[in-house]
């Protein structure tokens, strides 16, 4: 299989962009919030970090600020208002089956808008000649080569997200943070797609809303949000988008809950739905619906300032692929500069 990487990505740019108008994503997140200094920092240069420690945190599978699996209304990095702020990030999940990792970079502009660009590769383990039969697919980048042990699949992704209005920190309003965002998605095993009936490329779309109180559950730091995505993925794009019977969008909720135990360290759980697309599975005579469940997830995050975070979670992905059970641990670096 041909591991085209990030050249790919960047030649799909200018695709993505005309297909999805302004592509509206995604980039770093938010797992940490002391807010013990939250008031208006001076402005610390173009390049500068004025945004409270937490603000910009870790990164979501996708390359989205927010928590692991779903992105949220904050913006990347720890920029204020006339500032830009960068991240980069690495991710790796492993389950009893697969193992996942995922490479990025994003940045905050002047706290309004991100961009974001995503690697992720998607090992097969030793599943490969199962999915092959399971799946009805025969390549994975090569005509006519079974799926064999260790293969992997890579998609890259391009993101970005625009906050509309609102302050998820100001307390004097239930009035949340809202975002706008868009993900675009290139699957480079066209091949594997193809005998799935999917497409290798897609976008979707979501709206976030985010609020922190400062006083929350038990008096401690408290975060919800909710996000709504429209999306033809099957497993976050993994196995391309939409189906030979169904490339409509699909409403999925999402929602991130997170109590800060104290200003380094925040606990909480993620709920992301999946659509249930049709795709050629096994040796049918048409579309079956390919199973998949809702992605949940425990996590545990540590900021110990503006430069670093750090995520463990606990994954619960169920049903990939026709595999059931497949959770395992997620961990999640970020940097900040």
């Amino acid at each position: 299989m041909k591991n085209l990487g990030l050249r790919k990505l960047f030649g799909a740019i200018q695709g993505a962009l005309w297909r999805t108008g302004v592509t509206i994503g995604c980039a770093a997140t938010l797992f940490g919030m002391p807010l013990a200094a939250h008031a208006a920092a001076k402005s610390g240069g173009l390049f500068g970090q004025s945004r409270p420690a937490g603000t910009g945190g870790v990164t979501t599978i996708g390359g989205a600020a927010g928590g692991g699996l779903v992105p949220w209304a904050l913006i990347a990095g720890y920029g204020g208002p006339g500032q830009i702020g960068f991240t980069a990030s690495y991710t790796h999940a492993s389950t009893a089956n697969f193992n996942a990792n995922g490479y990025g970079v994003a940045a905050g502009l002047d706290n309004r808008v991100e961009v974001s660009l995503t690697q992720q590769n998607f090992d097969l383990g030793n599943t490969g000649p199962y999915l092959a039969t399971a799946l009805g697919a025969s390549s994975l980048g090569n005509p006519g080569q079974p799926l064999q042990n260790n293969a992997a699949i890579n998609q890259d992704i391009i993101g970005v997200k625009v906050r509309v209005f609102g302050d998820a920190l100001a307390q004097r309003t239930w009035m949340p943070q809202v975002a706008v965002g868009a993900q675009y998605h290139h699957n480079e095993d066209g091949a594997l797609m193809k005998d799935l009936g999917a497409s290798a490329s897609g976008a979707s779309y979501y709206l976030a809303l985010t609020k922190v109180w400062l006083k929350g559950l038990l008096g401690h730091v408290t975060l919800l949000d909710f996000t709504l995505d429209a999306t033809r993925a099957n497993y976050n794009g993994l196995f391309g988008f939409g189906g030979p019977a169904d490339n409509r969008y699909h409403y999925e909720p999402e929602v991130s809950a997170g109590v800060f135990l104290d200003p380094h360290v925040v606990v909480g759980g993620e709920y992301r739905a999946m659509p249930q697309n049709e795709l050629l599975v096994g040796n049918t005579s048409g579309p079956m619906v390919s199973q998949s469940n809702a992605w949940k997830d425990v996590f545990l995050a540590y900021i110990p300032n503006k430069n670093v975070s750090l995520t463990l979670a606990y994954a619960m992905l169920g049903h990939i692929a026709g595999i059931p059970n497949s959770n395992g641990l997620y961990t999640s670096v970020t940097a900040s500069f």
